[in-house]
């Protein structure tokens, strides 16, 4: 399997550092000074931009669309852009039987599906997780255990996930039973592992999705940096995830497929899905429907269109989600129709990921593969 070792940034001489910042901002900024990205595009022309991916057989579309999105986009603003496989944190957190080279092989198989979707490899690295570390082991396990040795227990099983709200009182205490069973020790110390490889890489910018516990990882590396005067401090931009689309995700089995669209997913699929997803008339806050036409959509085509009969309307073109909403909340467009509309849509961007597996007898093999793995591990 051929994959790219080195990477290049983009062509970004041309640009003032006001057009490079508006395209840094247009990623996603929810939890950094903005200053400090205007600094830094201001010293340096091709800051080294790291991307951190988890290995999944079931590669969602937050991964296979929005990450590419928003690479490009970094390429762009004249990034050099490193995608860090974490095989080896998922080896850690018991992922796929902790077997590291199943999880190297969903990490290739990644790959593919980023370069079927469009992504030049050769403007990219590909960095992994685990080859970092066993090529710096005695460095890296020294800065994992410094990170320890200034955090607590609370503030690690706060970090992973696993504490129930209700064990906590208004102090952040805990006081209630704690009963996990099924959790393995290292996923406890996975919080250290990944700020450590944050610091270790001396990037200038990180970009990770934001949700609760990756939001509170990332204070943890800015109290550390921040405690410790650590003379490196990443920039960290932060996107949001997408949402679920069943209208109580509380209630759905874990891993169930309904709930998200992945880049494997046929055209049947996305029109089961789309079909049966929640989407409120009227409503566009906390509509899923209008999240996946906001993050992917848009930005992908740089429009959305709703094909209509004339004696509904008429189609509409709309170039931008402001235009779209107000459509939406006005009633002007029925939620059907979005929902078929977001269906051709989905289906034109995965169609060429569909082609290039059913035409690459390598690409072919790893989807197959991906099959065995990826039964009841939907993430």
């Amino acid at each position: 399997m051929e994959e790219a070792t080195t990477c290049t940034a983009g062509n970004a001489d041309g640009m003032s550092m006001d057009e490079r910042f508006a395209i840094m901002r247009s990623i996603g900024l929810e939890s950094i000074d903005e200053d400090d990205v205007r600094r830094l595009l201001g010293k340096n022309v091709a800051p080294i931009c790291y991307v951190w991916c988890d290995p999944s057989p079931s590669v969602h579309v937050a991964q296979g669309i929005m990450m590419v999105i928003k690479i490009r986009k970094m390429v762009e603003a004249g990034c050099r852009v490193k995608i860090l496989i974490a095989d080896w944190f998922a080896c850690m957190q018991n992922k796929f039987d902790g077997d590291l080279t199943k999880i190297r092989s969903i990490g290739f198989y990644m790959i593919e599906i980023w370069k079927a979707v469009g992504l030049e490899l050769n403007r990219v690295e590909f960095i992994w997780l685990s080859d970092e570390i066993n090529s710096h082991s005695d460095e890296y396990w020294a800065l994992v255990m410094d990170i320890s040795r200034n955090n607590t227990l609370r503030t690690m099983i706060r970090c992973c996930g696993i504490l129930d709200p209700y064990i906590l009182n208004e102090e952040d205490r805990i006081v209630g039973s704690y009963d996990h069973e099924d959790v393995v020790a290292s996923t406890l110390f996975t919080p250290c592992v990944q700020c450590a490889c944050i610091l270790f890489q001396k990037a200038d910018i990180w970009l990770l999705s934001m949700d609760h516990e990756e939001d509170l990882h990332h204070k943890l590396v800015r109290q550390y940096c921040k405690g410790m005067e650590h003379q490196h401090r990443p920039i960290i931009l932060s996107h949001s995830k997408l949402p679920n689309l069943i209208e109580h995700p509380e209630f759905a089995k874990n891993g169930d497929p309904a709930c998200a669209i992945y880049m494997e997913d046929r055209e049947v699929n996305l029109r089961d899905k789309l079909s049966r997803a929640f989407c409120p008339a009227k409503v566009a806050e906390g509509n899923p429907c209008l999240e996946y036409i906001k993050y992917i959509v848009f930005p992908w085509f740089g429009y959305f269109e709703v094909l209509r009969k004339e004696e509904n309307g008429g189609s509409r073109m709309f170039q931008n989600m402001e235009e779209f909403i107000t459509d939406y909340e006005s009633g002007a467009l029925d939620a059907a129709e979005v929902k078929l509309a977001l269906t051709e849509a989905l289906s034109k961007i995965l169609k060429p990921v569909r082609d290039y597996f059913a035409n690459s007898c390598e690409a072919k093999n790893l989807e197959e593969a991906m099959l065995g793995v990826s039964l009841g591990t939907r993430e």
